[in-house]
């Protein structure tokens, strides 16, 4: 008897995860895209790390369905990860690492190139008129600011204007509180805003 409602659950869960794998389907595919380095693309698309991370999620439907504050996107984003670094190491044969930790995304010594041009786009909405800079130089100086920036600091930017997370749930990414995230992100906004006109000056 157990078994048999065991097994009339089961069609019950595959319906929420497909609902819920729908409403998140385009943040996880962004996130995905962004973080996919080059080497991993000549071996395996996009689609098909969409299509392993979908699998992976049925897999941790216990993950999933757990009861508690941890918002929804930010489970599944970890399972993302998760199996990134899975292809990664099957396909690239990469070291052994913990894969359920951020992954770096310093555009120094990366071959991903999605963050670079989205940073420089990014300077562009906070930079002052008055520094002028053409977009070779624009890169330069977001390239520069950014290497004086903590890691910290260029994680929680990231989050919010490249994975377009809320408030909440970068705080629930980074296991801090709300608050704490919405003073790094004010603190690091300014932060890369008085380093890029700095930079800016001097190129």
């Amino acid at each position: 008897m157990q078994q048999e409602k065991k097994n009339e659950a089961a069609p019950q869960e595959s319906v929420w995860l497909a609902e819920v794998w729908q409403e998140h389907r385009e943040r996880i595919a962004r996130l995905l895209t962004a973080r996919m380095p080059e080497s991993l693309l000549r071996r395996m698309g996009v689609d098909d790390l969409m299509q392993e991370t979908y699998l992976a999620c049925g897999r941790r439907m216990e993950f999933l369905r757990e009861p508690g504050e941890l918002p929804i996107y930010v489970k599944l984003r970890r399972i993302a990860l998760q199996t990134l670094a899975d292809m990664e190491r099957k396909h690239l044969a990469a070291g052994k690492r913990d894969a359920m930790k951020e992954v770096d995304l310093t555009p120094e010594g990366s071959d991903r190139t999605d963050y670079t041009d989205a940073w420089a786009q990014f300077a562009d909405t906070i930079s002052s008129p008055r520094t002028h800079l053409e977009r070779m130089e624009r890169l330069e100086a977001t390239r520069r600011a950014l290497r004086q920036m903590p890691k910290n600091d260029r994680e929680i930017l990231e989050l919010r204007h490249f994975e377009e997370l809320s408030n909440a749930e970068c705080a629930a990414v980074l296991e801090i509180t709300q608050k704490t995230a919405s003073i790094r992100y004010v603190r690091a906004l300014k932060r890369f805003r008085d380093l890029l006109l700095q930079v800016g000056e001097g190129l």
